[in-house]
């Protein structure tokens, strides 16, 4: 039962049956447990009733489209993306759900194997990464501020502030405290200059009669 539960279970969302049976042929011989799905919606259901380490998904599905399909399995699935669009578009789309990477169509055998380790490992990673932080009030804050400024879903947020991290070689929880120690001095010169209007003002409603007055 314990390997059982150690083994690594992929969910595989393709309209092509050939293309599901060619993986699922390739990451069962590698110990992989496989589902298959044929539609997005199909793809979700599955989702909603198995827990799946990580979703292959072809972007060009029959009836949602691939992003869409990521966008709902995640942050609970990671996911990579299965297409034969190279186009900066479509590569961003994916970026912006947080794909772990991006594979092209037709797939070396070698390197499709090498890119879902890797995939595998990065989502173990992060959803061991979201359960420390999961309670910390500070990377909550942040991830707030950064939905709400730049209309982003919480696990864009989340990619965001773990990407600046690691770019800058810095702690999450530092970034996170940044981030809060920045909105609160925008929330205090707003406050200033509030109330330096205000004086302003009253100033001008007073007229040059009000002795006294700043």
């Amino acid at each position: 039962m314990a390997a059982e539960k150690a083994t690594p279970h992929l969910l595989v969302i393709d309209d092509c049956t050939l293309t599901c049976h060619l993986l699922t042929a390739l990451l069962t011989a590698e110990g992989y447990r496989v589902t298959t799905a044929h539609d997005g919606t199909s793809g979700l259901a599955a989702a909603r009733h198995h827990s799946y380490d990580l979703a292959i998904v072809d972007l060009h599905l029959p009836d949602l489209s691939g992003i869409e399909v990521a966008g709902l399995l995640q942050p609970e699935v990671p996911f990579l993306a299965l297409t034969i669009d190279r186009s900066p578009e479509a590569v961003q789309a994916c970026i912006d759900k947080g794909v772990l990477s991006y594979l092209v169509k037709p797939l070396d055998a070698e390197s499709f194997l090498r890119q879902v380790q890797v995939a595998l490992e990065r989502g173990r990673e992060q959803r061991n990464l979201r359960r420390a932080l999961r309670d910390n009030h500070i990377i909550n804050k942040a991830l707030g501020v950064l939905m709400g400024y730049f209309q982003r879903s919480e696990e864009q947020a989340f990619q965001s502030l773990m990407a600046y991290a690691s770019t800058h070689n810095e702690r999450a929880f530092r970034v996170a405290g940044r981030i809060l120690e920045a909105i609160e001095q925008m929330g205090g010169s707003k406050n200033a200059t509030r109330r330096g209007n205000g004086a302003g003002r009253t100033r001008a409603r007073s007229g040059p009669g009000s002795a006294g007055l700043p």
